[in-house]
């Protein structure tokens, strides 16, 4: 059975979500007084901010028209289909700055995946935040929603699952992350 990642509303601020291995499996939600082990969601730390950059070619920081960051991934989770899948609510937090005044309007895309228990992908999709900066605008909180049906095997829980949450980048734009993003244990 195919997992099924939705998104509903569009709002002010971002989901963020990890790779399984830095973060523990378990994390509990409760649903009607009963406790459903839910995926962990997690934000990759090289995957968690974009820059954009003014036309024109330059790559520098003095060249950034905008760039968004996710901020924080809330969990809740329920049973259905009588423990044969678990129904997974996410809310990912973003914030997006203009550095340009020039700058109107920008894109970012993120993406939603859900992950098993050995770190094999299986189901990934991607979403467009459209950001619109109003005059004097120079920062927009965006919440994201999502809901995921996990299907659970015999013998298995929601624990066995996770959520990784990233913004998808160029090569560029990866590297210009690596160099500016400070990840815990990095040096």
């Amino acid at each position: 059975m195919p997992h099924s990642i939705r998104r509903r509303g569009r709002g002010q601020a971002a989901l963020c979500a990890g790779v399984l291995a830095l973060a523990p499996l378990l994390q509990g939600c409760v649903s009607s007084g009963e406790t459903v082990p839910c995926p962990r969601a997690a934000i990759m730390p090289d995957l968690m901010a974009v820059a954009r950059f003014k036309p024109g070619g330059g790559k520098s920081d003095n060249d950034l028209a905008y760039g968004a960051r996710m901020l924080a991934v809330t969990v809740t989770c329920s049973s259905s289909d009588k423990g044969k899948s678990v129904d997974v609510t996410t809310k990912l937090g973003v914030t997006a700055v203009r550095t340009d005044r020039e700058t109107k309007d920008g894109q970012v895309t993120y993406f939603v995946a859900v992950v098993n228990r050995g770190n094999g992908i299986d189901a990934k999709r991607e979403f467009v935040i459209d950001i619109k900066f109003v005059t004097q605008q120079s920062r927009i909180e965006i919440t994201e929603e999502h809901h995921e049906k996990i299907p659970l095997p015999k013998g298995t829980s929601g624990a066995d699952y996770g959520l990784i949450f990233g913004f998808q980048l160029t090569p560029e734009e990866l590297e210009y992350n690596r160099a500016r993003i400070k990840v815990p244990g990095s040096g």
